[in-house]
């Protein structure tokens, strides 16, 4: 079973939804749902999202890529080094990830210890 198929039924499951009601929720047949947790079939991108968007999670974690459902926002290079960022599912934002580059420039341009504040946060 591949990821996607097996994450798609815990998640699911997780809600107490049934396979039936998910369906309706994403406007297919039942059938179809059913084919996504068995492998045999893959949703179409603007399903994926929707599908991402109704777990709040993100599509990375979907796919197997991660196995964080937070969203990441952010991911650049900055002072030679790797900066990425994720942002709690349940903190509504509108950020984008332009908008998070320019913050982090700002915060270095007034001397803030970007990779410590990041190295702190996460051994929280």
């Amino acid at each position: 079973m591949s990821k996607f198929a097996s994450r798609l039924k815990a998640l699911r499951e997780d809600k107490d939804l049934l396979s039936k009601d998910f369906a309706k929720i994403m406007n297919v047949e039942p059938a179809t749902v059913t084919n996504w947790e068995k492998g045999n079939r893959f949703p179409k991108d603007d399903t994926l999202i929707k599908i991402a968007d109704f777990f709040n999670c993100s599509i990375d974690y979907l796919l197997g890529r991660t196995d964080n459902p937070g969203v990441k926002i952010y991911s650049g290079v900055l002072n030679n080094q790797t900066v990425e960022i994720e942002i709690d599912n349940n903190y509504p934002h509108e950020l984008t990830p332009e908008d998070v580059k320019n913050i982090l420039k700002q915060l270095d341009a007034v001397g803030l210890d970007i990779n410590k504040l990041i190295e702190n946060a996460k051994n929280k």
